[in-house]
């Protein structure tokens, strides 16, 4: 026979793990800084494919202010992940992050020199600089996180699209859209974390 004391303790502890698993399911349900990032780093990507192909001033300077956001936000994602015990160093992680980002400015740099020089003209550099951005982005998914894969593989279907189609940035937007959804039901339905990469 249950006595006075073990029933109160009982409904205690009932209602600890109640507390404890809705908290844990508000944890769940809660995006993380990178999603965050990673959802921003798409939008802000489209916006820079419809400014680039407008006006290759305007996409010039856009993109050259996108290069230190990317190259922030990857240096956040790595951090966060070394805090989780990947054993990377501070500064050699730094030192990576600068190299990578920094020989795009570059590469950038050149691709509007040769602008200058009337190697390339102004219809063909929105789309030579998103190749650039395309390629040095889903390269930093080989050590920072997969979503970088994901991220440069859209820029680079936004390079097909802006090529081949006139209404570009519709098609664009929808996928955007899928992408960002896709990500928030990964998220939601299987727990799919930035976190859950694999490294060699």
């Amino acid at each position: 026979m249950k006595t006075k004391q073990n029933e109160t303790q009982e409904l205690e502890e009932s209602g600890l793990s109640e507390i404890t698993e809705k908290a844990e399911k508000k944890s769940f349900n809660r995006l993380t800084l990178d999603e965050y990032l990673f959802y921003g780093l798409i939008i802000f990507s489209l916006i820079g494919v419809a400014i680039s192909q407008s006006s290759w001033g305007t996409g010039h300077l856009y993109w050259l202010a996108m290069v230190p956001l990317l190259a922030v936000a990857s240096l956040y994602v790595e951090w966060s992940h070394a805090q989780l015990g990947t054993g990377v160093r501070w500064k050699a992680l730094l030192k990576t992050q600068l190299i990578h980002w920094g020989s795009l400015l570059v590469a950038v740099q050149l691709a509007y020199m040769l602008l200058d020089f009337g190697t390339l003209n102004k219809q063909s550099i929105g789309q030579v600089i998103l190749l650039l951005v395309a390629q040095t982005t889903f390269l930093m998914g080989i050590y920072v996180d997969w979503r970088f894969y994901v991220l440069g593989a859209f820029l680079a279907i936004a390079l097909i699209v802006v090529s081949y189609l006139e209404a570009y940035i519709w098609l664009l937007m929808l996928i955007a859209i899928g992408i960002i959804t896709l990500g928030l039901y990964l998220h939601r339905r299987f727990e799919i974390s930035p976190h859950n990469r694999s490294r060699d």
